[in-house]
């Protein structure tokens, strides 16, 4: 299962790493949510639960996200995006307190960084946003032993560094 996870793990990063070098919006959230959806996978094949929950949240989110442009979404999108970022928070710190462990919290933050990436309109935001919450995946990566998903998480780090240098707005 440790392989396996792995494996599934650096497709994972891989993905990631690939959604913040596309250009345009609705091209780096559909790339994140299949992201995502590979990190639950790995998270629960080793016992990370914190974490493939706080992904499943995520890849709700950046599903919400993708359609926010619509007629239905467009009207409730500040509700969509409140009533998610708390759910995300409240889900996190629960799970926390159960496992009675502050490292649980960790996923919490980069999720929240993260996927309120996903409601940005400007791409460069949701690099930012993005940018600040991956040292926190990072840290718990590394300590739920997500080896693949910790080594994507530093070259990610660089990733959207580059990203927004390539992407940068001329003045």
């Amino acid at each position: 299962m440790l392989i396996a996870s792995q494996i599934i793990g650096i497709a994972g990063v891989a993905l990631y790493l690939l959604s913040y070098q596309l250009k345009k919006r609705k091209d780096i959230v559909r790339v994140t949510c299949v992201s995502n959806a590979l990190y639950v996978l790995q998270y629960i094949l080793l016992g990370a639960f914190s974490g493939a929950i706080m992904d499943f949240l995520s890849t709700v989110s950046s599903f919400l996200a993708a359609k926010k442009n619509s007629p239905a979404f467009r009207a409730h999108t500040k509700l969509l995006v409140w009533s998610n970022m708390l759910l995300i928070a409240v889900v996190g710190v629960i799970s926390a307190f159960l496992q009675h462990q502050w490292i649980e919290l960790l996923p919490v933050a980069g999720t929240l960084l993260q996927a309120g990436s996903m409601w940005c309109t400007d791409e460069q935001n949701i690099r930012k946003l993005g940018l600040l919450g991956a040292p926190f995946w990072l840290v718990y990566n590394f300590i739920s032993q997500a080896y693949g998903a910790t080594l994507g998480s530093v070259i990610a780090i660089a990733s959207i560094i580059v990203a927004m240098v390539r992407y940068r707005k001329k003045k």
